[in-house]
């Protein structure tokens, strides 16, 4: 079954590679074994499964995928450009050939290691969740990984706080064990963001935010790729509005 949470190695392509999804023609951004991110001029539908077709003189991979995200990353300002789009992809199983793509693109320098490539990626929440950490409530969480949260308090907590973080979603009541990472004043609102690290409920919460993608109450956060691995990031095209 495909998933979310990253685990394998990625690979960041420094050099046109052009690909299909479906009918729509994509360059790869990167790639690995369980998935690729894509740029392109037209939205998917998170959900949908398309097919993906990557052909090079090296090797060939065609195979159903799903789409996990996709956000418009620059807005067309006249007819001569076209919006531009980012849109993540994962593979319901590994893909080997990919690793037969990448090692000879990195044989010729087109290709590096995305060296802060991390076991879980954070989501950021789209719409309100509160709860409760300890003696903190309310509590409003901002994004949550399978390791973690960032959530505001209304007051400071002093780092290594350790209490049992809940919140509901749906109608489950989740109640996890956190420790406070780091708390400082929030720049854009009132009040304290926080960082929290959650151990062992890798599983529980892999649950709670796929339910919340489904809903549409959560959705993977881009922020945390604004790096050079972004290919628009910095990036100023006459026409073009970079958004990402």
């Amino acid at each position: 079954m495909a998933t979310d949470f990253r685990t394998a190695p990625r690979y960041f392509i420094m050099t046109a590679l052009p690909a299909t999804l479906g009918e729509a023609e994509v360059n790869v951004v990167d790639l690995s074994v369980r998935g690729a991110r894509l740029q392109l001029t037209q939205p998917f539908a998170i959900g949908a499964t398309v097919e993906f077709s990557l052909r090079n003189e090296i090797a060939t991979i065609s195979v159903r995928v799903s789409v996990s995200w996709c956000r418009m990353a620059a807005l067309a300002l006249d007819d001569i450009e076209c919006d531009r789009y980012l849109c993540g992809i994962m593979f319901d199983e590994e893909q080997p050939a990919v690793m037969n793509v990448v090692d000879g693109l990195l044989a010729r320098e087109m290709a590096m290691r995305i060296e802060d490539a991390r076991a879980t990626e954070r989501y950021e929440i789209t719409t309100p969740l509160t709860g409760s950490f300890g003696l903190q409530s309310p509590i409003r969480i901002l994004d949550l990984s399978i390791r973690g949260a960032r959530i505001v308090s209304d007051r400071p907590v002093p780092v290594g706080t350790g209490a049992a973080l809940r919140f509901r979603v749906d109608r489950k009541h989740i109640d996890v064990y956190a420790e406070m990472v780091w708390c400082k004043p929030a720049e854009r609102r009132t009040g304290f963001e926080c960082g929290l690290r959650v151990q062992g409920e890798e599983a529980l919460l892999r649950q709670v935010i796929a339910q919340l993608c489904t809903h549409n109450q959560a959705r993977i956060d881009l922020h945390s790729m604004r790096r050079k691995f972004d290919p628009l990031y910095g990036e100023k095209v006459p026409g073009l509005l970079t958004l990402v």
